[in-house]
């Protein structure tokens, strides 16, 4: 896999009563690590260059993650590519190396005017997702109810 790791610091108030880091306390991480990746790679927010938003967020709850002083651990990598979007694999690792989530973010990018609608790519950025490129994310998928 093409793997990046970023690290991100836990707050204790991300814990909730039952002990372990709440749902949105992992969506909270998951934005940290998305930004502090997409900034490694010439991309983020201050970058100035292409303006862009999250669209869909998927996230499977492997086990708990727990509190630790040590920072989370979120192995990411571009997982799609498309016209106007990409995709954002994570794989969130506890303190103890175990795979507490797997999550995927579609990102889209948009003209930057105020109609916000879906713009190509441009080629810069396409060149420096497509280095990024890894698996997909081996989503646990849900049994169709009858």
């Amino acid at each position: 896999m093409n793997n990046h790791e970023v690290l991100v610091p836990m707050r204790w108030s991300d814990m909730d009563a039952l002990q372990h880091i709440n749902n949105v306390s992992m969506l909270r991480l998951l934005e940290e690590a998305r930004i502090r990746f997409m900034m490694r790679f010439g991309s983020g927010p201050d970058s100035g260059r292409v303006t862009m938003f999250v669209a869909h967020q998927e996230i499977d709850y492997v086990r708990p993650l727990l509190y630790s002083q040590e920072p989370v651990r979120i192995l990411m990598r571009v997982t799609r590519i498309g016209g106007s979007g990409f995709d954002i694999g994570y794989e969130v690792l506890g303190a103890d190396g175990e795979t507490a989530a797997l999550s995927e973010a579609s990102m889209v990018v948009v003209d930057g005017a105020a109609s916000g609608r879906p713009a190509p790519i441009p080629d810069a950025l396409r060149a420096q997702l497509e280095e990024l490129l890894g698996e997909p994310v081996p989503f646990r998928r849900r049994r169709e109810s009858v």
